[in-house]
C-alpha cells in the first residue's frame, strides 16, 4: 500500500519550533498532528497534516529512561481530540540531525503500545507516528485491518517551494 503524507511548510515550521523548545526535565518535546485522510486509487492513502497539538509541560513524566515520556493526561487529551473530530492522530517528535530520520528501537516499541489505542475512538482512521529532523521527516501509520504499521512511501512539504522526500525503492522511506 502506498502512503503519501502531505504537510504545509508553515505547519512543519510550527512543529519543529515547538519541538526544539527546552523542557524543565524532559530531554525532548513531543506532540500530535491531527490529520485528514483520503483514499488513493487503486491501493493507497493520502494523509494530510491539518493541525499541531503540543503536549503540555505538565503532561510529561520525569523518566530518565527515554527522551520524553508522556503521562496519561497527554494521551487522554489526544484521544479526546480524535473522538471529537473526524481525524487521524500522529505522534510527532524530533531527531536532532539532518537527513531522513529513522525510528529507534524505543520509538518502535513505545509507539506500537499506544498508537493503536486511537482505534478505540476512531476505528476507521489510520493513526501513526512521525519523526522530524532538521530537513526531512519520516513516518508510519497503523491502518485499520492491518497488523503491522505501514511506512510512508512519499512525503510532500508544500510551501513556496514544493519538496519531495521519496524512498529509493518507491516502497517506503525506511
Amino acid at each position: 500500500m502506498k502512503v503519501l503524507f502531505k504537510i504545509t511548510n508553515s505547519l512543519l515550521e510550527l512543529v519543529t519550533q515547538d519541538l526544539a523548545r527546552p523542557h524543565e526535565f524532559a530531554a525532548e518535546r513531543v506532540g500530535f498532528l491531527s490529520c485528514r485522510v483520503a483514499e488513493l486509487k487503486p491501493s493507497g492513502l493520502v494523509i494530510l497534516a491539518h493541525d499541531y497539538h503540543p503536549v503540555a509541560d505538565g503532561d510529561y513524566l520525569d523518566d530518565l529512561s527515554v527522551g520524553a515520556m508522556m503521562g496519561p493526561a497527554a494521551i487522554r487529551k489526544a484521544l479526546q481530540l480524535a473522538f471529537g473530530h473526524e481525524i487521524g492522530m500522529f505522534h510527532v517528535h524530533m531527531h536532532e540531525h539532518s537527513g531522513i530520520p529513522y525510528p529507534s528501537k524505543t520509538d518502535l516499541k513505545e509507539t506500537a503500545k499506544f498508537v493503536p489505542d486511537f482505534w478505540n475512538v476512531r476505528p476507521h482512521m489510520p493513526h501513526g507516528a512521525i519523526i522530524v529532523s532538521h530537513d526531512a521527516l519520516s513516518g508510519r501509520c497503523w491502518y485499520p485491518g492491518r497488523r503491522s504499521p505501514i511506512d510512508f512511501t512519499e512525503v510532500k512539504i508544500v510551501g513556496r517551494q514544493l519538496r519531495f522526500i521519496r524512498s529509493s525503492d518507491g516502497k517506503s522511506l525506511r
